[in-house]
């Protein structure tokens, strides 16, 4: 039996109290048991996380929100080091930054930063982890008008392989920086605070639009053509559930008043004819609740990812509607999430995020409730991924997919050289590392 000595903060050893809620992972599919979890509650904790595993030779992963598709924050047999107690926060008005542990969950960041009117831009989940959104590009809301998390992310402090402290900003570690901003997850170091810019926010307009699956074909060719051009303010979401599953349904953000967003809706409204249509005008805040949806259960899933760099043509449409006509459950989608505005206008390598210049990204999705369905289902996300390679490019670090056999290229793309490089600057010994880390070579 290994000792625990010189671990700190709250050790959760396997076969003790809590252990069980503890080793739980969002993907309901993975069942995963660590030697212990360890929950930080300060920097020193994660340094004695480090020593001790230097020490005893044990894989460890790094966790925060939990919500790595693949499980990859998980270990059998491991140490687990989570960094969701890192809760401090410091806002700077003057300079208009925000410092925060790197323990923040997205509800609870946006709530705090709303006392003070301001916010940076995140994805709509209320539990995912600030760390693993910003670490991997980080998109949201928000993002065509105020940029990927990333592009906010100012420093890092980081506890290294070593178990020293170091940070990482545009003066000093500025390519550890870099490779933080969308291809830092659990690859160089243990992240325990973020600096990010903040930016003031009030009142906000939304909309839901929706249609039947009949009028699929023309609700796309129309949406892909508009929403990655339309004012950087408005972000437009599309959600295309499978036949027999739902109205195809479209709802957005909009960065001003309700009668603006009613007249950049004129075209969309007019070029599909939709069942239905609702704007609201309401705070930030509100529409954050609203997008969070109720309380995250835990499901079982497979997701995958790829970007449209070119609209969709006549062909690759075929192919989606085949594959939403096909599918195995009850709970099958694909979205469809706008890029363009400020995205776009990011040099693709001025940060490890690499898909500035798609139009949109796609998420394939299939959740079950048996573990039984698994097969099916996962088989169905694999082939539908396969069948729109001809027509898509890459995919997204966020919603991770082991089965992508070049997911090095696929997430990173021109970029990975050089993440490579500060991988080696940084981790020479390879000591962090899980199935999909950057490599060394």
């Amino acid at each position: 039996m290994l000792s625990i000595e010189g671990l700190t903060g709250i050790v959760v050893l396997q076969g003790s109290p809590g252990y069980e809620e503890a080793r739980q992972n969002y993907n309901g599919r993975f069942n995963k048991f660590p030697f212990v979890i360890v929950y930080c509650e300060v920097t020193q904790d994660v340094i004695n996380a480090i020593l001790w595993v230097r020490k005893y030779r044990l894989p460890f992963r790094i966790r925060d929100g939990g919500h790595s598709y693949e499980a990859f924050s998980l270990i059998d047999g491991g140490l687990v080091i989570d960094v969701s107690r890192l809760l401090m926060l410091q806002i700077n008005h003057e300079n208009g930054t925000v410092q925060i542990g790197a323990g923040f969950r997205l509800l609870p960041l946006y709530e705090a930063l709303w006392n003070q009117r301001v916010t940076i831009p995140g994805g709509t989940c209320p539990t995912v982890g600030i760390s693993g959104l910003t670490l991997a590009g980080g998109y949201g809301l928000l993002s065509r008008r105020l940029g990927m998390t990333c592009d906010n992310l100012l420093e890092v402090e980081m506890v290294t392989a070593r178990g020293k402290i170091i940070r990482a900003n545009h003066s000093q570690h500025s390519d550890l920086l870099w490779a933080c901003s969308g291809g830092g997850d659990g690859s160089f170091g243990v992240i325990t605070s973020f600096t990010f810019r903040v930016h003031p926010i009030e009142n906000v307009a939304r909309y839901r639009i929706t249609w039947d699956f009949a009028d699929l074909e023309k609700v796309v060719r129309f949406w892909q053509m508009w929403a990655p051009h339309a004012d950087d303010r408005l972000t437009s979401l599309l959600l295309l559930p499978a036949q027999n599953q739902g109205d195809l349904r479209s709802s957005g953000v909009y960065i001003g008043s309700e009668e603006e967003l009613r007249w950049f809706l004129g075209p969309l409204q007019e070029g599909t004819r939709p069942k239905t249509v609702a704007f609201h005008s309401t705070t930030w805040m509100e529409t954050v609740h609203l997008f969070a949806g109720q309380p995250v259960k835990q499901e079982r899933f497979k997701n995958s990812s790829a970007y449209a760099y070119e609209p969709l043509s006549d062909e690759a449409l075929g192919v989606l509607i085949h594959n939403l006509k096909t599918a195995p459950g009850s709970a099958n989608v694909v979205s469809f999430d706008a890029y363009g505005g400020f995205i776009g206008s990011v040099p693709t390598t001025a940060t490890a995020f690499v898909h500035r210049k798609a139009l949109f990204v796609m998420q394939y999705q299939s959740y079950w409730e048996q573990a039984a369905e698994a097969d099916e289902n996962i088989r169905w996300i694999e082939q539908f991924r396969k069948s729109m390679l001809p027509y898509t490019r890459g995919a997204y670090r966020n919603y991770c997919d082991s089965m992508i056999p070049d997911w090095t290229s696929a997430y990173f793309g021109e970029n990975l050289a050089r993440l490579k490089k500060v991988k080696q600057v940084y981790d020479p010994e390879n000591l962090f590392h899980f199935q999909q880390s950057i490599p060394i070579y």
